[in-house]
């Protein structure tokens, strides 16, 4: 129905007439038209009281053809309301009374309801029936619809080619009809097909064209808030997933949409429990499964249990096996595997032999990792660890070549959190066998991994250009309105509003290609370090363990309780941050002094102390986990005038220290934007030190003129002030003449410089995703090409900042490389400025 308000209004015109006119064929027709335009503006309550009125007017006048097409209708907003026995009731009815055309759409809606209720075949075969007519008759309209119901089947059979077939044959009829609204539910419809198939890229892109339509129309139906939250949870958007599937069960609630309810309780539920939230989970879950058993709708119930058990404070091994054998019976094979995992991870025997049977088949890409997940844990039960490693390395493969599909830096990183277990099991077995070289291997397997793509193609989409401008304007605003909340308000909603349009548009980002880099050999990595020492953190079982390459060989040794450094960064952190921004009083700075250098004192005893006869006095490259990636390791007492380089993995580090830069001139650019203060006198007088130097300063440095000074330059040094933003880390920034210089700014670079100096405060700062995924300034840089970046991992002071930055420019100058230039630097700042000077880590390869 194109027009569901312009089908009311008639509607009622027509059933006033039929009843002054005493003609009951009419008021049967119109009762039936104001019962399906309440159902498009779902109400499906007031639907059922019109189609019954008119099934009720029709048999009492004999005229049983028009009773029987009204419960076709009444029979599909009966499913609607969660009724699935009446509503199959109902189109039995309807098939016993009707021949022709009319038989061949009640068999179509028949085969709608066979496929809510699992009766999966019977239903294909309705669909084909019923298709056959309609072509027959030359029913162009029923014809899309059917191929539409059909499309979809067939996707939740795995029949992808078919189902796409289906389902564009059906939006070029609904475009003859000029039905754009049907065309639109068939465009999300082929978005969902590519969410069955795991392309996660073309069904936002399809999810999004037909939201375009939906919010024009003013109503986004339940059914697509549902398989959008699906997807976004497949993706790991886990926040955006829950909201999604929040807003979908209001929309069901309020719409009185009794089989569509549920389904979205079972989708929050699964949010709820990825976010770690298993009390609401629980209760959504529960909801469900009570539904769902109403309806008689077995099938979903079986899932809805098993969501109610994994939200348990208990979880039985030996339910987790039952169930698995009920949810792989219903048709659910990726959670009937999660059960099995789930139970074999406890240790029991059972459920490791029932995974042998598992084999890693066709399925979304997630359901084939977790296959090889238990097929590795299988053939270890049976005494195979030969072929558990080789189990864990195809499902590692076949992580990296899933992630390598994605084009979105945000969606790599969250893909990664797929393959955790898998690694863990590999850093696991290695430990077992002490096999220190087998420990960092598997590390590297998994850490970083993103880095290791190719970066996407550089963005240069003029609508997201555009919005990163209106950003810019946006967030310029807003800073006028400082102090004023009254209004900041409206320009913060915009703000918000383009952020999200932002992160939708790069989420549809097609990979520049497919091809994935391995990491770098153990042998390659320790050849490459020469006199260095590398230092590799592993945190494993609650244990954070060292990886030491040193003079040829790696040694593992066990550090301390991982869940020791948490807690004690974020104290170091917090005082490190008054001692900088002159929080309280001399007494309280005094007391922030003793507290950040007993908190290093500490770190240190943990983490350096017990590898020092490893180490030596050695250089060192450093990759953290977890909290370590904010440490100011050049702080710790053991680093004291030490070259320090922090590296996201130990391959990132490699493939820059080795690596030869092409493409780059021999170009030096000096940026320096009005604040902080010292920003331009930085500048200007680092700009006397290499007068060939490209300026930029004050009101010329705005985010063009300095993206497109910098894009392809030998070096880069940015004096602005700068931004974490924790709670979007792609949007973290630097703040230039006409605003935020944002990660999304800096992706369309062709060639980030090789060297990048930030002075600035927090540009350091990423945050830690599973697998040491980091987003944030820093990955995006590395990502770009920048072999080694200086930035801070907190505030700064203003004047100890520019001394520091004169000095490090002083040594570069002298030919030392950057990360000994930077501990030159700090070795030589003034004893007051020693937490600022601190703050600045050399990230990447520590070499240009």
């Amino acid at each position: 129905m194109a027009d569901p308000r312009r089908a009311r209004t008639l509607g009622t015109a027509l059933l006033a007439k039929a009843v002054r006119e005493r003609d009951a064929a009419a008021q049967s027709g119109a009762l039936r038209v104001l019962g399906l335009a309440a159902r498009e503006q779902q109400d499906p309550g007031l639907a059922a009281q019109h189609l019954r009125r008119s099934i009720s007017v029709a048999l009492r006048h004999g005229l049983l053809t028009l009773a029987a097409e009204s419960r076709m209708s009444l029979a599909l907003v009966l499913d609607d309301l969660g009724r699935s026995r009446a509503a199959l009731r109902e189109i039995d009815r309807a098939l016993s009374a009707l021949d022709g055309l009319a038989l061949a759409r009640a068999r179509m809606q028949h085969g709608i309801l066979l496929r809510r209720v699992g009766r999966e075949g019977e239903a294909l075969d309705a669909y084909g029936a019923a298709l056959a007519s309609f072509r027959r008759h030359a029913d162009r309209l029923w014809q899309a619809r059917a191929l539409t119901n059909r499309g979809v089947l067939q996707a939740y059979r795995g029949g992808f080619g078919q189902a796409r077939a289906d389902l564009g044959r059906a939006e070029e009829l609904y475009r003859e009809l000029s039905l754009t609204a049907a065309a639109a539910q068939v465009q999300h419809n082929l978005g969902f097909v590519a969410a069955q198939g795991g392309d996660i890229v073309n069904a936002l892109t399809w999810y999004d064209r037909a939201d375009e339509h939906f919010r024009r129309s003013g109503s986004r139906p339940a059914v697509a808030l549902i398989d959008r939250a699906e997807l976004l949870l497949a993706a790991r958007l886990l926040p955006e997933a829950r909201e999604a599937a929040q807003d979908a069960v209001e929309s069901a609630t309020t719409a009185r949409l009794g089989a569509l309810l549920p389904q979205a309780r079972l989708l929050l539920a699964q949010a709820a429990l990825a976010a770690g939230d298993h009390e609401a989970a629980r209760e959504a879950a529960g909801l469900a499964r009570k539904a769902f058993q109403r309806q008689q709708r077995d099938r979903w119930a079986v899932h809805a249990r098993y969501l109610e058990l994994r939200s348990a404070p208990r979880q039985s091994p030996a339910r987790l096996r039952a169930l698995a054998v009920s949810l792989a019976a219903a048709g659910w094979p990726e959670q009937a595997l999660e059960a099995r995992l789930k139970a074999a991870a406890t240790g029991d025997l059972d459920a490791l032999a029932e995974l042998a049977a598992i084999k890693p088949g066709p399925g979304p890409a997630r359901q084939r990792i977790r296959a090889w997940h238990g097929q590795a844990l299988s053939r270890l039960h049976l005494g195979d660890p030969a072929g558990a490693k080789r189990a864990l390395l195809a499902g590692i493969r076949l992580l990296d070549q899933y992630r390598a599909a994605l084009g979105a830096t945000e969606l790599r990183v969250l893909s990664s959190a797929e393959g955790a277990e898998i690694a863990a099991l590999g850093v696991r077995l290695a430990l077992a066998e002490h096999a220190p070289r087998q420990v960092l291997a598997w590390a590297e397997r998994f850490r970083a991994a993103t880095l290791r793509l190719p970066p996407a193609a550089p963005q240069d989409d003029p609508e997201l250009l555009r919005e990163l401008a209106q950003l810019r304007r946006v967030s310029a605003e807003i800073a006028g309105y400082e102090g004023d909340p009254v209004r900041r308000a409206r320009p913060l909603r915009r703000q918000r509003a383009l952020e999200e349009s932002i992160r939708r548009r790069t989420w549809r980002t097609a990979a520049a290609t497919s091809s994935v880099d391995t990491p770098a050999s153990v042998d390659r990595i320790v050849g490459a370090l020469g006199d260095r020492a590398l230092l590799e953190l592993v945190e494993q079982d609650g244990t954070l363990f060292a990886v030491v390459a040193a003079a040829g060989r790696v040694h593992v040794l066990p550090l301390c309780e991982a869940a020791l450094i948490g807690p004690e960064i974020a104290a170091l952190r917090f005082a490190l941050r008054r001692l900088v921004l002159h929080y309280g009083s001399p007494a309280s700075l005094a007391a922030a002094e003793a507290a950040a250098r007993h908190g290093l004192h500490q770190l240190d005893g943990w983490l350096l102390l017990p590898v020092r006869r490893l180490i030596g006095d050695r250089d060192l490259v450093i990759v953290p986990t977890g909290a370590l990636q904010a440490l100011p390791w050049s702080g710790l007492p053991s680093c004291a005038g030490r070259s320090v380089t922090v590296a996201p993995s130990a391959t990132a580090w490699w493939h820059g220290a080795t690596a030869t830069p092409t493409g780059l001139g021999e170009r030096t650019v000096l940026i320096a934007a009005q604040r902080p203060d010292h920003a331009i006198a930085e500048v200007l007088a680092l700009a006397e030190r290499a007068p060939d130097s490209k300026v930029l300063v004050g009101p010329q440095a705005t985010v063009r003129a300095t993206l497109t000074a910098i894009d392809g330059a030998r070096y880069a040094h940015l004096a602005a002030h700068g931004a974490f933003r924790a709670d979007n880390p792609l949007f973290s920034h630097i703040n230039l003449a006409d605003g935020p210089m944002t990660v999304h700014d800096l992706t369309t670079l062709r060639k980030a410089p090789d060297l990048v100096v930030l002075s600035a405060c927090d540009t350091g700062l990423s945050a830690v995703h599973p697998g040491d995924e980091l987003m944030g300034l820093t990955a995006t840089l590395l990502s770009a090409g920048t072999r080694t970046l200086v930035a801070s991992i907190g505030p700064v002071n203003d004047e100890a900042t520019r001394e520091l930055m004169l000095s490090l420019h002083g040594h570069l100058g002298a030919g030392l490389d950057p990360a000994a230039a930077m501990a030159a630097a700090q070795h030589k700042a003034p004893p007051e400025h020693w937490a600022t000077a601190h703050s600045f880590t050399c990230f990447g390869a520590g070499v240009a």
